[in-house]
């Protein structure tokens, strides 16, 4: 049976991945640099063990801190995966949907021009350069969202607000993102680990909701329609990053699920049962 490995499985999207992988009873190894009874663990993902398929999610997820971290955070990102697409028969790389850029008039495919605006997508433009000549697989995620998520993104701002009362505020309510839940990531993931299938594949959910609507539809989840959304820093600036996910149900027979206003009214009514 394929040994699979994973990268940063003690994350958000690497617990996901391992619950999706257990519940169909398929073996793997979960690999972190953090201790647990059920992880293997490394101070360097350099030493990750050898896998016949490699799923890579063990890359810093905050945008800003990468950007801080420099070009020292790009050199060892990039050492990490050239050791590692030595190490596995095919691997699997965790990148993102930012790589083009925020100015779509229409959903970005994997065929689209990448607008590398910082050193975060520089890295993620690398490191799939890097896995794309070795034959493995690159998927572009758009922002994935559930319980346990990073308390850093926009989602999980609203999210903290519900329980209060008087105004929600957000930062900017034009920006257009395309939202995804975790378990439906986790799934495609687990797909790919099973068949072979190299190149450029999006994760998204293929629909694109204005940060207003998230809030709107965040309060009215709670029954709580009547409060005012402030935005503290409104910009005229076209921000817009929607993924094509066409190619990605085609060649993996695979759904994001129903529709992200559904499942994210769900996320928000369930985190905020007992307020």
């Amino acid at each position: 049976m394929t040994d699979i490995v994973i990268t940063g499985a003690s994350g958000f999207l690497g617990r996901a991945v391992r619950a999706r992988l257990a519940t169909l009873r398929l073996p793997y190894v979960a690999v972190s640099r953090r201790n647990g009874a059920d992880l293997h663990r490394v101070v360097d993902y350099k030493d990750t063990p050898y896998g016949d398929v490699l799923i890579h999610l063990a890359e810093e997820p905050n945008r800003a801190m990468v950007n801080a971290l420099g070009e020292a955070y790009l050199d060892h990102a990039t050492a990490v995966m050239l050791t590692l697409v030595k190490r596995a028969g095919t691997v699997i790389y965790a990148s993102s949907g930012v790589v083009y850029g925020e100015e779509g008039n229409t959903p970005f495919s994997p065929y689209s021009a990448v607008v590398p605006t910082d050193l975060y997508g520089r890295s993620k433009l690398q490191n799939e350069a890097i896995v794309l000549a070795a034959g493995g697989t690159v998927i572009r995620l758009s922002n994935l969202f559930g319980i346990g998520m990073s308390p850093s993104n926009v989602i999980s701002d609203i999210d903290r607000q519900l329980p209060n009362t008087g105004t929600l505020k957000i930062r900017d309510d034009t920006p257009v993102r395309d939202f995804l839940s975790v378990s439906a990531a986790a799934d495609a993931i687990v797909l790919l680990s099973q068949m072979v299938c190299p190149g450029i594949l999006n994760l998204g959910s293929g629909v694109g909701l204005s940060i207003r609507t998230l809030a709107l539809l965040a309060l009215s989840s709670v029954g709580q329609k009547g409060r005012q959304i402030v935005v503290t820093h409104p910009t005229a600036r076209r921000s817009v990053n929607i993924l094509d996910i066409e190619e990605t149900q085609r060649r993996l027979r695979w759904s994001p699920g129903i529709s992200p206003l559904i499942t994210l009214g769900n996320f928000f009514s369930r985190t905020n049962l007992d307020n």
